[in-house]
């Protein structure tokens, strides 16, 4: 956000720009600074609680964890099996101390029953995404819950699927379609009994086939990034009656089918992805895994409604109270808001509104940390991800009825700004479902351009 400030204030010639930015009243930088370092700050290791799935053998992940200065009694450990339980105890001496503290609950049960928060978890399922382990679950259920800290660390380990077996082609599908509309989000298509019908698609589904292993990685790096950022607050936002004092009638998010709602998503691509395998499971030509994925990630009808919601607004479509057409109106209205970069648009109020009850846990790619390696015979997928709900954001701006007020302070609405392009830089290339029009200075600008994720390591 200073950096912003000090571009345009310090760095650019004479322009409307930094006629503007110099409209700051520096007090609210400061302030703000003080907003962001309250809610970021810095731990040691001591200070972080950590989880992970027991297994047989807890100790040697103890080990190296407390070589790395966390204290043992902030480590817990889960182990759901009775006989990988009684395994685990005996891993360790009678009397033997420091050990973890395991308990014999499913670690999903734990997160939805126990208000406890940790900084790192870290989930070695071990099996391939989805699957019956339901490991992808896991991630949504800990988000679901609000059981990570800000910034928090989730670490994954997923393996291969069995490219022997039959099961093989559904992957392939759900792996294809999913990435294919990160890809294309407005690409035209048609569906008929044998799904996409798309030149691009039947492409990039044989490209996935005959590099199997590097699209997989991608898809679980990108599922990582969605469940917190997207699909979990999407379906707050369903199950939120706070809706009722925004939109005027909810049961016309009803009244379009399908395929008018993946029409209406161009551009948009988990919405348009979720919109089409809805459509296919509707036609019960959607395969088994993508079926399992859909069981993964919570209640999928109140997802597709949160996306209805959405699309919706983007796109008015839906008629608002009259109060929150006003507020629209405000952001509509030529010369109430400045041009930075992006025109300032009406989705902004909205993505704000939503985005600040829904509680986002947005992914930092530049610090995220991905490898793949070979366990015995299977390929292993290790993810890395840093997690921050950047409230240093959201909690800058009040609620519903003082959005106006707050804008028209342009300190205020300046600081909030700023600090958003970091996030929209941030998200620009990953997840295209919220902050359209947010960006304030160029990409082609180094130190502001979109961020980018490293590749997957492989690891001898």
């Amino acid at each position: 956000m200073r950096k912003i400030y000090d571009y345009y204030t310090l760095s650019e010639d004479i322009s409307q720009n930094r006629e503007e930015a110099a409209k700051i009243n520096i007090s609210y930088i400061t302030n703000w600074e003080k907003l962001h370092d309250s809610l970021i700050g810095t731990k040691k290791p001591e200070e972080l609680t950590v989880c992970y799935l027991s297994g047989p053998e807890p100790s040697n992940d103890f080990k190296e964890l407390t070589n790395l200065g966390i204290l043992p009694q902030n480590i817990w450990a889960f182990e759901s099996d009775t006989q990988a339980y009684k395994q685990a105890l005996a891993d360790f001496e009678q009397g033997e101390y420091p050990q973890p503290r395991i308990l014999k609950q499913n670690i999903e049960t734990f997160f939805q029953q126990t208000p406890k928060k940790f900084d790192i978890v870290y989930i070695d399922a071990c099996g391939s995404v989805p699957s019956v382990q339901h490991s992808l679950r896991c991630v949504f259920t800990l988000c679901w819950n609000h059981r990570l800290n800000s910034p928090g660390v989730i670490i994954t380990n997923f393996a291969m699927p069995d490219i022997t077996k039959n099961t093989i082609n559904d992957y392939y599908e759900l792996v294809s379609q999913y990435l294919f509309f990160k890809e294309y989000p407005s690409e035209d298509f048609k569906i008929n009994e044998c799904g996409i019908i798309n030149e691009k698609y039947n492409q990039f589904l044989i490209t996935v086939r005959k590099n199997f292993s590097y699209y997989y990685g991608e898809y679980i790096s990108a599922v990582l990034r969605d469940i917190p950022a997207v699909i979990v607050p999407l379906e707050r936002i369903a199950r939120n009656p706070y809706l009722n004092q925004i939109l005027l009638n909810l049961s016309t998010i009803d009244s379009k089918n399908d395929e008018q709602y993946i029409d209406l998503s161009k551009g948009n691509s988990l919405a348009r992805y979720f919109f089409t395998v809805n459509y296919l499971l509707e036609k019960r030509i959607l395969g088994e895994k993508s079926q399992c994925f859909l069981k993964e990630i919570g209640e999928f009808n109140d997802l597709i409604k949160g996306l209805k919601i959405i699309i919706l607004l983007r796109n008015g479509k839906i008629e608002l109270k009259d109060d929150v057409e006003k507020i629209k109106d405000f952001f509509e209205t030529k010369g109430n808001v400045y041009q930075f970069l992006d025109k300032p648009h009406s989705n902004l109020f909205f993505d704000i509104i939503l985005n600040q009850l829904s509680y986002p846990l947005h992914n930092n790619v530049l610090h995220n940390a991905r490898y793949q390696y070979v366990a015995k015979s299977n390929l292993m997928f290790t993810d890395v991800s840093i997690y921050d709900e950047c409230r240093y954001i959201y909690e800058w701006l009040p609620g519903l009825h003082q959005i106006i007020s707050s804008f028209r302070d342009k300190s205020w609405q300046y600081v909030f700004r700023f600090a958003l392009d970091g996030l929209v830089k941030m998200r620009q290339s990953y997840n295209n479902e919220f902050f359209f029009q947010g960006a304030i200075i160029s990409n082609s600008i180094d130190e502001f351009s979109s961020k980018k994720l490293k590749e997957r390591v492989q690891i001898k």
